[in-house]
């Protein structure tokens, strides 16, 4: 049974590009689809942003029994959320059939290091108490939006279209449109018959018969 890597070899050169994506997305179809649905993707990015606020959440409440029952919660609760997001944009792909998008890496891989970073001075610091309530509220709003919402967007704009693509892949589809078209097999009657075809051809042109002769040649 043919995989999604062998009938990739068929496709146009621009649509294997679009389909294989970048380093990220060419990591993840290297393992089997069924481990890399969307909505494991985001639970995925979930886990590590738990697993990157357990030092700042435990150094501000203390490393007790109530802290990790607290950052237990908190994993459980943002990988949930993360992978419904993923699976709702696995759902809107489907609908929406659109292509996946790259995302600029410059722009989109700081993202999780600076909310993790205004997070922790948040929690670690005693800035916080500084600040007037409004506005420490909205910096731990935009800490966390910028900790949170790289790993969505880029489930939703590129991995979940480029999942869906490869699955039809898997299945014997046309990524794109409908059936993929299979080349159309050639008789060896056929081929046979074509193939003393062109030797004729081929003897006729080095030579040509003479259709005049004259008379100083006779």
């Amino acid at each position: 049974m043919m995989s999604w890597r062998d009938r990739m070899q068929g496709l146009p050169p621009e649509q294997r590009i679009l389909i294989e994506g970048g380093s990220l997305s060419q990591r993840f179809s290297k393992r089997p689809l069924s481990l890399t649905h969307p909505a494991l993707i985001g639970g995925f990015y979930g886990f590590l942003v738990s697993i990157a606020l357990l030092l700042p959440f435990g150094y501000e409440n203390g490393w007790n029994q109530d802290t990790m029952r607290d950052q237990a919660f908190l994993s459980v609760l943002l990988m949930l959320i993360v992978a419904i997001t993923g699976h709702f944009s696995l759902i809107i792909a489907q609908i929406l059939k659109r292509p996946p998008i790259s995302l600029r890496r410059g722009l989109v891989y700081p993202m999780p290091f600076i909310g993790l970073s205004v997070l922790s001075v948040m929690l670690v610091t005693g800035l916080e108490s500084e600040m007037s309530e409004n506005t420490a509220t909205w910096v731990a709003y935009i800490g966390w939006a910028l900790l949170l919402s790289p790993g969505p967007v880029y489930v939703h704009l590129s991995w979940a279209p480029r999942w869906r693509l490869l699955c039809r892949l898997e299945e014997g589809l046309d990524p794109f449109e409908g059936d993929m078209p299979s080349k159309p097999e050639i008789d060896d009657s056929e081929g046979a018959e074509d193939s003393d075809m062109e030797m004729a051809i081929e003897d006729i042109e080095e030579d040509p018969p003479l259709l005049h002769v004259a008379d100083s040649e006779e």
